[in-house]
């Protein structure tokens, strides 16, 4: 019998849907909400800064919005290690007319903004940081106007979307990317979400979430992920595409999709995958379970995550008898069909810890370490995983 999953809401759309919320006149209300650490801490953050946001049950929020004029908080903004909050408040930060300071947990205060705070301070703005880093110390200054504002997205497109949403407190200056953007689908996304966004506004079924029970579908285990559509415009539903050139068969129908795999899977060869760096973790680790050699590039950014993720899918997948070797921007990934047990890190890290069970479902004498990370965006992963495997 298959094993049908309701993964969590997306984290992308549901942190765009709260600054949106926030920014905007009036009552939102947001539903098919996601309950998770990152989404958590943007919203203590936004009822800090004086928004109004009543929780009507596990699946409703409603938001009164602010009309983009916040409250001078009364404390530090502590965002834990929500890095999509870190990056969507600072510019709306910037834009307030008092001085505010931003920090998160001891990863957060080591994972650089640079370039959003080069392309704030081009135009401007006050920011202090910590070599780039956070805590930020932000004088805001709604006086700033600018008729342009040029930044970098060769890092994250989260920079982007995050001039983008605070465009209207800016003036809606002409947004100017200055080199190559990673992850474009998500600005995509930014896109569509200001143009569509009213009240009530459902937030969609996360492809990134869903990749790992694909790839457990890859992995042979009858498991279909309900909700989701590969009409999405989330990035990691392009996971699909490259399961499927690994011989996966992909089964959509009006309830969800289903990933059937082959018996021997194929490797994935040379693919840049820049533009979907969360579900690249996924296929990473899938690719140790096919024969022969699969270069993974495009995907630099992961340097600059909750860890070092090459660095450390390098060594934890290596672990397991695969040859895994780190690149510059990717990994060179030598699979094999006699993998074998092992204890893998996750460094706090929630993608980590989902890859380490993909990797458990097939390697029983896997252990791993620190699996209560995956509260960061889903917090019933291994009763799901458990419910996905049995």
């Amino acid at each position: 019998m298959t094993n049908k999953i309701n993964v969590p809401s997306s984290k992308s759309y549901m942190n765009r849907a709260l600054i949106l919320a926030a920014l905007r006149e009036g009552e939102t209300r947001l539903l098919n909400i996601l309950d998770c650490d990152d989404s958590r801490n943007l919203i203590n953050a936004l009822r800090e800064l004086g928004v109004l946001i009543e929780q009507k049950n596990s699946t409703e929020i409603v938001i009164q919005g602010s009309g983009g004029r916040f409250a001078k908080p009364s404390k530090t903004l502590d965002i834990g290690l929500a890095g999509t909050a870190m990056r969507f408040l600072t510019p709306i930060l910037a834009t307030q007319p008092f001085t505010s300071i931003i920090t998160g947990n001891k990863r957060m205060q080591e994972r650089p903004m640079k370039d959003l705070i080069e392309a704030l301070t081009s135009i401007g703005f006050d920011i202090e940081s910590n070599d780039y880093c956070p805590p930020l110390i932000v004088h805001g200054d709604p006086s700033i106007k600018p008729q342009k504002i040029e930044i970098s997205s060769e890092i994250s497109s989260q920079y982007i979307s995050a001039i983008m949403l605070a465009s209207p407190l800016l003036g809606n200056p002409e947004i100017i990317i200055t080199r190559q953007t990673v992850s474009e689908p998500y600005i995509e996304m930014t896109k569509s979400m200001i143009e569509n966004f009213a009240s009530p506004y459902a937030i969609e079924t996360d492809a990134s979430s869903a990749s790992y029970f694909f790839a457990l579908g890859a992995l042979g285990f009858d498991v279909k992920v309900l909700n989701l559509t590969r009409k999405s415009l989330q990035a990691d539903i392009l996971a699909l595409d490259y399961m499927a050139k690994m011989g996966c068969r992909v089964i959509e129908d009006q309830e969800g999709i289903q990933v059937i795999g082959p018996k021997e899977l194929k490797p994935l060869g040379n693919v840049d995958l820049k533009e979907l760096p969360d579900s690249a973790m996924t296929l990473a680790t899938l690719c140790c379970f096919a024969n022969g050699q699969s270069t993974l590039t495009g995907l630099h950014n992961l340097r600059y995550k909750e860890t070092d993720r090459l660095a450390a899918l390098s060594k934890e997948l290596s672990k397991t008898g695969a040859k895994v070797r780190e690149a510059e921007d990717g990994l060179i990934i030598h699979g094999r069909n006699d993998l074998h047990g092992a204890t893998i890190e996750t460094y706090d890290d929630h993608r980590m810890a989902m890859c380490a069970a993909v990797l458990k479902s097939r390697i029983p004498e896997i252990e791993i370490a620190g699996p209560q990370c995956v509260s960061k965006t889903y917090k019933n992963f291994w009763e799901d995983f458990q419910k996905a495997t049995s």
